[in-house]
């Protein structure tokens, strides 16, 4: 025996989509809205509180500087400068993701007094002059040089770090380590920015050390594919005035993930 169909179920309030919500729906709505944005505000401050801060460091686009001292090309470009009657050592830069090597090639300039316009960035006391766009960002001409560098070998050293863009890290850009930096990290290393090992000394003070091979030039393809990774490895620790080289052997890496 079929069962008799069943009977439409017919509202007394018929549907219809411009009406207004039926206050039953508003104050649901209303009030899982609100726990909803509850809920993901305090997820979303939870994983913020997670995660590293970007460091100290900063970068004054809007002001334009200039520096005078001695001007090296290798192992990449930087400057030694007198101030307050103590070298200190800034390392040259672009605005962009580049090293300043490039541009010092393109006049043949190998090392000599100048002075050098661009933008700084700092981080406890790591500095990088981003060079000013145009023919007129370096001059040649003499100016007080710092005594010769004291260069002191300090030994062999197994370290546990961080290979780091400078730029970046002395404060272009935020995240400025880890993996989530490592994409960024690889193309300004390999388009000239100089790299450092980033460590944690005794005290756990950060700590960077410039990245060359084992005689003191310029390291950059061997290293790429360890970049922004936690890695142990072994190499020279050579002091010259306020800089510190990791001469490394790159043989010597070992990922510590």
């Amino acid at each position: 025996m079929s069962k008799p169909p069943l009977k439409p179920r017919i509202s007394k309030e018929p549907f219809v989509g411009y009406a207004s919500t039926p206050s039953i729906d508003r104050r649901f709505l209303l009030g899982f809205g609100a726990v909803t944005i509850g809920l993901t505000s305090a997820m979303g401050y939870m994983i913020a509180k997670t995660q590293p801060g970007g460091g100290r460091g900063s970068w004054d686009m809007g002001t334009q500087v200039e520096l005078a001292g001695s001007v090296y090309a290798a192992p990449y470009a930087y400057m030694r400068m007198l101030v307050n009657g103590r070298v200190q050592t800034v390392l040259l830069g672009c605005e962009t993701k580049c090293g300043a090597k490039e541009r010092l090639d393109d006049i043949a300039f190998e090392t000599g007094g100048a002075i050098v316009r661009g933008s700084l960035l700092e981080r406890d006391g790591y500095q990088m002059l981003a060079t000013a766009a145009g023919a007129d960002w370096i001059e040649p001409r003499p100016v007080e040089a710092p005594p010769e560098p004291v260069i002191e070998d300090l030994g062999e050293a197994r370290l546990t770090g961080e290979i780091l863009d400078t730029k970046c890290w002395f404060g272009a850009m935020r995240p400025n380590e880890g993996l989530s930096h490592k994409a960024c990290a690889m193309l300004c290393i390999a388009s000239g920015v100089p790299p450092y090992f980033g460590i944690r000394d005794a005290q756990g003070r950060e700590r960077a050390l410039m990245i060359t091979d084992p005689d003191g030039n310029a390291l950059v393809q061997p290293i790429l594919e360890f970049v922004a990774e936690p890695i142990e490895v072994v190499g020279r620790i050579i002091r010259i005035d306020d800089l510190f080289q990791f001469r490394m052997d790159v043989g010597s890496v070992r990922r510590l993930v």
